[in-house]
């Protein structure tokens, strides 16, 4: 009888940390079960039909091999008719504002693309191996047996492999999967991003080789073309609207260099509506025609213009910044401008497109955060609830009751470009609604020591971001703010969003589940993260 009451607590405790474990992880589970789930049921499915086919009689002949390569083929129908879906990104984006996006990570897109490429190489190996064990089987079997299954010779093992139709088709794709896997490794595709592009576009093949790749019908009808014909359908209607939207006239209005390698886009395009948090796909024709890199939009809906900042870090945008400020200059460099030295559009935008800041007007209290350039999600969320207080006079007005503000930047001159906005929120700071925490992780240069200590005319004014609220030096106490705001929003549901490195990434995420709480007078943190 004494152990009964200890046995109760841990089945309270064990629920308790399912229903907290799904809060943020539920969903994801469920989809990725149903994903696993229906490959191994297509792969039985198949399995056990041509284990139990007697007409004609191919176990008799192949044995399990011929299982397990149709079970493996089974599994790539079925994944390559998926792969397309998570790179549909106008069918994302519509499918985000439906009662779907409760229930299916679209935000997770990239990932679940990836784990679908993966999925498809480990059925593809499948596929393979038991085949060769196919050739060999058939090459050491006696005619009449073979004439039983269609065959009037006795074929080799390497006339099979690489003189026949699925042989040679089946080699092709794997040579093709192996140029597309390998150029998408990061290492290989952030530097070299043209390789990528390229490479990435022989699924065109791969879709068509394999469509053929049964087409001799040695083994049954193929049916592979009807599994991803519809997929394909849409994929062509979504580039269809990508290179439409591609070709509207874009004016670059105003580019401005700011002190923090940090160079701001005004742009204005003749239709282009979109949300808060939402970003674009940018191209210059005169870098790289094939090039679209996304961006965070700055902009709030209620200007007359879509903006981007963008850090320039990487070899595309060096050469942006190169032919937008060739004399490295600070402050505006290009305004009104439409054409590129070689007489193209000098910029062009696909989108926009929904991401996981989006979601941010769900919750009535949020976190924000933003580590370095990562903040531009914030910025146009930020602006627009800024625009509603302004135009209503009221914080009541605005679709979110507290913002929790944290931005954490290297160096003093990233927080240049966002804190006169952020100056101006704190100045119509309606019920303190709004909370902002700026973080300098990074060593001060002496002159800057000197003007923290010293402090300048504007006495009230922080020495580092010239805000009202001061600025913390070192990272920030994860463990211990979250557990401050959990005390704040008892009962509540906290929506968590951001933007820039994996590493704080983990951190943030590992904080949301570890003070996730369900019980009663619990907080639920909802951690959501931008994904490109």
């Amino acid at each position: 009888m004494a152990d009964q009451p200890t046995t109760k607590t841990n089945e309270i405790t064990t629920s308790r940390k399912i229903r907290d474990y799904w809060v943020n992880d539920g969903p994801k589970l469920v989809f990725l079960l149903l994903f696993v789930g229906g490959n191994i049921g297509v792969f039985f499915n198949a399995f056990i039909q041509y284990y139990n086919m007697k007409t004609p009689n191919y176990f008799a002949v192949y044995g399990y091999g011929l299982c397990f390569a149709k079970g493996g083929a089974a599994m790539i129908k079925l994944d390559s008719a998926l792969i397309l879906i998570p790179v549909l990104r106008n069918f994302l984006s519509w499918l985000r504002g439906t009662w779907v996006n409760t229930y299916i990570p679209i935000d997770k897109n990239i990932i679940f693309h990836k784990f679908i490429a993966w999925t498809i190489a480990f059925a593809t190996a499948i596929h393979c191996v038991a085949h060769y064990v196919n050739f060999k089987v058939l090459s050491e079997t006696p005619l009449p047996q073979l004439k039983t299954i269609g065959f009037n010779a006795v074929p080799t093992a390497y006339g099979l492999s690489f003189a026949s139709l699925p042989g040679i088709t089946g080699h092709v794709v794997v040579l093709i999967m192996m140029f597309m896997y390998s150029s998408a490794i990061e290492s290989i595709r952030r530097p070299m991003f043209e390789i990528f592009w390229f490479t990435h576009h022989l699924f065109i093949l791969y879709f068509a080789i394999i469509c053929f790749h049964g087409a001799q019908q040695l083994l049954g009808k193929t049916t592979y073309v009807y599994w991803v014909c519809g997929p394909l359908f849409l994929y062509l209607v979504e580039r269809t609207m990508r290179v439409l939207r591609g070709k509207q006239t874009t004016m670059l209005l105003l580019a401005k260099q700011h002190p923090s390698r940090v160079i701001e886009l005004r742009m204005k395009k003749q239709t282009f509506n979109y949300k808060p948090g939402q970003y674009l796909f940018l191209n210059c024709p005169y870098i790289a025609g094939n090039e679209w890199h996304p961006f965070t939009i700055t902009s709030a809906p209620e200007e007359d213009f879509v903006s981007c900042h963008i850090n320039i870090v990487g070899n595309w945008t060096g050469k942006l910044a190169t032919l937008l400020n060739p004399d490295k200059k600070i402050g505006v460099v290009q305004q009104d401008l439409l054409e590129a030295p070689d007489g193209k559009p000098i910029l062009r935008i696909d989108g926009p497109f929904g991401a996981a800041s989006e979601e941010v007007f769900k919750y009535k209290t949020v976190m924000l955060v933003g580590a370095g350039i990562g903040v531009t999600p914030f910025a146009s969320i930020l602006k627009h609830i800024k625009n509603l207080i302004s135009k209503q006079g009221s914080s009541s007005s605005a679709p979110i009751d507290k913002v929790y503000f944290y931005w954490i930047c290297r160096d003093k001159n990233s927080f240049e470009w966002f804190s006169t906005m952020l100056s101006a929120l704190e100045r119509e700071n309606i019920n303190n609604f709004l909370e902002i925490n700026t973080y300098l992780t990074g060593a001060l240069s002496p002159d800057e020591v000197r003007d923290v200590m010293y402090g300048t005319d504007e006495e009230s004014a922080d020495q580092i971001t010239g805000l009202a609220s001061p600025t913390h030096f070192g990272r920030p106490r994860w463990s211990s703010i979250f557990q401050e705001v959990g005390r704040r929003h008892a009962n509540s549901e906290v929506g968590v969003f951001f933007c820039g490195p994996r590493v704080l990434s983990k951190q943030l995420y590992k904080n949301a589940r570890k003070y996730t709480s369900t019980q009663a007078g619990g907080c639920r943190f909802h951690y959501n993260k931008e994904n490109f």
